[in-house]
């Protein structure tokens, strides 16, 4: 991980009046009701977490902000609105490369408010503007119109359809690719 990475993953970001913190163990508790939400998995394989402390376990492998291997950097923030609660989170993976991957979760009862386009929106700039950083995708279920309306607000364009790219829930799931074209 490059030392601009390396210092983004800990870097405190604003999105307007949302705070985005960089993920830490002691979020669980705040994140756990809107991340138990069985709506928010319907298009991912992943399920709710069981219990806060599974979910504290989680963030605790998380704010290592590394993976295992040291190939891919991980850069996770828990987004914070003006209440002080939390709305959700969101997660880029930066591969060896330099290539990132997003991905987020915004709570039900904060969606359809822009929260998910201005905190995405300030991880992709930050993303953007670190020069180890060579290319920004998503990979989005394409029956999930809402994650792609958020990436083409923000300046993605579909690469691809990947057939049949999971299966769970009990059925395939086809993604699309999304790139972020980085003029630089």
């Amino acid at each position: 991980m490059s030392p601009a990475i390396a210092a983004l993953a800990e870097t405190v970001l604003a999105a307007g009046e949302l705070r985005l913190e960089p993920l830490r163990p002691s979020h669980a508790e705040g994140l756990f009701d809107g991340l138990a939400d069985p709506t928010l998995y319907r298009f991912i394989p992943q399920q709710p977490p069981a219990d806060a402390a599974t979910l504290r376990a989680r963030f605790e492998r998380l704010a290592a902000r590394r993976s295992p291997a040291g190939d891919q950097a991980w850069l996770n923030w828990a987004i914070r609105v003006p209440d002080h609660s939390y709305a959700g989170l969101v997660e880029a993976t930066v591969g060896s490369s330099g290539a990132a991957d997003i991905a987020y979760f915004v709570f039900r009862r904060c969606q359809g408010r822009g929260i998910g386009r201005r905190a995405v929106g300030a991880v992709v700039a930050a993303l953007a503007a670190e020069p180890a950083v060579t290319a920004i995708g998503a990979s989005i279920d394409t029956r999930n119109a809402a994650s792609i309306a958020l990436v083409e607000a923000l300046g993605f364009e579909r690469t691809g359809l990947i057939r049949n790219a999971d299966h769970f829930k009990g059925g395939p799931s086809d993604e699309f690719r999304y790139q972020l074209p980085l003029r630089r």
